[in-house]
């Protein structure tokens, strides 16, 4: 597992047990599974705007085709919301942490795991190879923050995850 699965994973078992968890930009959703096989009471949807659904057959996650800056889902639907290696490929990212806020209930907490222009990638030249190289727009702690405050959130932390090339970090916000 890879030290931000880790870190996430860490992250969800801190608070209550999720009833119900949305895990925008899943990929192939192998973090998803994870996250199922942990959890197994609880109601798991996963997102990403390739379809999902041909990497696994399982039948206690939902795997849906769509835009994280436009989630398809009723406000206050979710308890719990994560995103993976993901942030950096939204395309609005205020608009998509907005649609978190917007389905997390009162109480919630998104928790995001990705790389940010902090240390050494906040140096331009490497911090530009790094996002050409993953075919990503990096964000650094300052812009999120903001980002996270103008949707509402509030008890935000951002901190490096540890034995991640310091180049990844965990950020976590709660809904009042």
């Amino acid at each position: 597992m890879r030290a931000v699965h880790q870190a996430i994973l860490n992250e969800v078992l801190k608070s209550p047990w999720p009833q119900a968890l949305l895990d925008i930009g899943c990929g192939k959703g192998g973090f998803t599974q994870l996250l199922a096989d942990t959890f197994p009471d609880t109601d798991i949807v996963a997102i990403d705007i390739v379809d999902s659904k041909q990497f696994s057959h399982r039948q206690d996650i939902t795997f849906i085709k769509g835009s994280t800056e436009d989630l398809p889902f009723d406000s206050e639907a979710f308890d719990t919301v994560i995103t993976a290696l993901s942030l950096h490929h939204w395309q609005n990212k205020d608009k998509g942490i907005c649609e978190a806020y917007r389905v997390l209930r009162k109480g919630g907490r998104l928790i995001i795991g990705d790389p940010l222009l902090e240390g050494w990638m906040s140096n331009k030249l490497l911090g530009r190879l790094a996002q050409v190289v993953d075919r990503g727009v990096f964000t650094d702690a300052q812009r999120l923050t903001g980002y996270l405050k103008m949707a509402g959130f509030e008890s935000i932390e951002i901190s490096l995850i540890p034995n991640s090339m310091n180049s990844l970090y965990l950020a976590t916000a709660t809904k009042t």
